[in-house]
């Protein structure tokens, strides 16, 4: 079977593969890709050719299992969509009791399809990422991936459906994009689906999500005398408890320090909408660096904690033992 011998679509997805690895393998990559989806389903072909594209895309983009942008991304992707999903059932639960009050009794000015619309809305925005989560700690990265591209989508057609009125709206949506992007570039086979890992993502959606609820519905931040509201800080907050993971991951035995940058580049999507905000009015500035300054600084803290823990860790490890 020769490159000419396969469907018009298989060359296209075919030319995305670099040109020198094309020359290399393009004989075998035709033959196992025609034998592959002969006699398939629509549906099981149409995934064929997606996972032929995507792995050509990887390789053009040097984003493979074998390259450093690869274990990036690995180390990124499931701690981004644990914060998605963490944030979701931030601003989903407190809100359903309310929602199914409107629909039962809407307004009389708006009417019942107005409330429905909104649950609509409500539901679509944010259980996809819950779901991709649930998918990730089942242990199957592969559907978690797609169903969490597809939350990421679909957030952004909510986002737009009403207009945008300030840059901070547009961070949200370009937050959305690379959370997106993170999730369905990650190489499968280096995502940590072991039961520690599925672990961590499942208890970094929580600590994201729960406290802040909870700060929310008993107004804690009044009592205190804050000034501000949970959602506020809740980029401070998920900056936070990710620093817990990032701290986990460098002071161990064996550090792996491109995943370690993974969980930094998987925050710095939902605090794109404070980069924005300073360009909503130069008055603001100020604060947005003081903002952004009290996010990071949990993130900075725990690399200096990982790296006391291993300067204390090295003398001992060059004492020599004692004879028995």
């Amino acid at each position: 079977m020769t490159a000419h011998e396969v469907p018009r679509t298989g060359r296209l997805l075919m030319s995305l593969y670099p040109a020198r690895y094309r020359a290399a393998h393009g004989e075998d990559i035709a033959t196992v890709f025609s034998e592959t989806i002969e006699g398939l389903s629509r549906r099981a072909m149409l995934r064929e050719r997606f996972d032929l594209a995507t792995h050509a895309l990887r390789l053009r983009f040097r984003i493979g299992p074998t390259d450093p942008a690869g274990r990036v991304l690995a180390g990124a992707a499931p701690v981004a969509l644990a914060i998605a999903a963490g944030c979701c059932l931030y601003f989903l639960l407190p809100q359903l009791h309310e929602t199914v009050h409107r629909i039962r009794y809407p307004f009389p000015n708006l009417g019942l399809g107005s409330a429905l619309l909104a649950a609509a809305l409500l539901l679509a925005g944010n259980l996809p990422w819950i779901l991709a989560l649930a998918f990730a700690v089942a242990g199957r990265w592969r559907l978690a991936r797609a169903t969490g591209a597809l939350a990421a989508l679909i957030g952004i057609g909510v986002q737009c459906w009403d207009p945008l009125y300030a840059l901070w709206q547009v961070g949200q949506l370009v937050g959305l994009a690379v959370v997106g992007v993170l999730v369905l570039l990650a190489p499968s086979g280096l995502v940590d689906v072991t039961r520690k890992g599925r672990w961590e993502i499942a208890g970094l959606a929580l600590g994201v999500g729960l406290p802040v609820i909870v700060v929310s519905q008993f107004d804690l931040l009044s009592v205190v005398g804050v000034k501000t509201s949970a959602a506020g800080l809740l980029p401070i907050w998920l900056c936070a408890v990710t620093a817990v993971v990032l701290m986990l991951r460098l002071s161990g035995r064996r550090p792996d320090g491109l995943r370690a940058v993974g969980v930094v580049c998987a925050t710095l999507p939902w605090l794109l909408h404070v980069a924005f905000a300073a360009a909503d009015s130069s008055e603001k500035q100020y604060l947005v660096v003081w903002f952004a300054g009290l996010c990071l600084a949990p993130l900075v803290g725990a690399a200096a904690v990982a790296g006391t823990v291993h300067l204390v860790r090295r003398p001992r490890a060059a004492e020599p033992s004692n004879p028995v």
